[in-house]
């Protein structure tokens, strides 16, 4: 699995405070499940090829032409940090390529929809009455900076359609999760604060690291059933 490195080095003044929000910006929605009775029926899972995940972590020095002793002082920081990123990157690539989270989130996702929709879930080599598609657009691991919450990010459209008409009877178009990390889903919770952030990555193992993203790509797929889980619930029992 190919990762895609972008650690990135800025010099324009920015206000860097973005908080970890689930589920943001959901547009072209299709919603039909009224109109289907799914209950009981077979329900296949697929999933599009996606891309290479990627590890942004971004860096931003403010500019001050009245302080240019404190702006060097910044920017030499800055680059010194932006060094130990990068020396970071190895072990987090490795421990990202290990981790297939589109998988994971394709399975635990296809699991929740049948359950929601009390559909029988089979094997992929199977017909069966409805297909759940998804298409992952993109994800990787984010950071507004060195020292900021680290997230799993995941941008993503989960369709449903029924193989009897061919029709859409469920969209989210470009549903995007930031699901943020926790102390405890990398195994530091009595050593660490309540955040993670890019530097405390650095410091841990591949094996600590890898199950750390697999907790991750478990908690934005359980962000994408609550979707359809709401979605179903308005339009039956609304």
């Amino acid at each position: 699995m190919k990762i895609s490195r972008r650690v990135i080095l800025r010099t324009a003044a920015t206000a860097a405070a973005v908080a970890a929000v689930l589920l943001l910006g959901s547009c072209a929605t299709i919603n039909r499940l009224d109109r289907y009775s799914i209950e009981g029926e077979s329900l296949k899972a697929n999933m599009r090829v996606p891309p290479g995940p990627t590890i942004d972590i971004d860096y931003s020095v403010w500019v001050d032409s009245n302080n240019p002793i404190g702006t060097a002082l910044r920017v030499g920081t800055t680059v010194f940090k932006a060094s130990e990123a990068q020396k970071a990157q190895a072990v987090m690539e490795e421990a990202l390529s290990s981790v297939n989270v589109p998988a994971i989130v394709l399975n635990e996702t296809s699991q929740g929809f049948a359950s929601a929709l009390e559909a029988r879930l089979v094997d992929r080599g199977q017909s069966a009455s409805y297909l759940l598609d998804l298409d992952i657009q993109q994800y990787g691991i984010q950071a507004p900076s060195w020292t900021s919450a680290v997230s799993l990010h995941l941008r993503l459209t989960p369709s449903l359609y029924s193989n009897r008409d061919g029709k859409i009877v469920w969209r989210r178009k470009n549903i995007t999760i930031d699901v943020p990390a926790s102390p405890q889903m990398f195994g530091t919770g009595q050593v660490l604060s309540d955040i993670v952030t890019a530097a405390v990555l650095s410091s841990l193992t591949v094996e600590q690291l890898e199950e750390g993203f697999r907790l991750l790509a478990l908690e934005s797929a359980q962000a994408v059933i609550q979707r359809l889980e709401h979605d179903f619930y308005r339009v039956r029992y609304r």
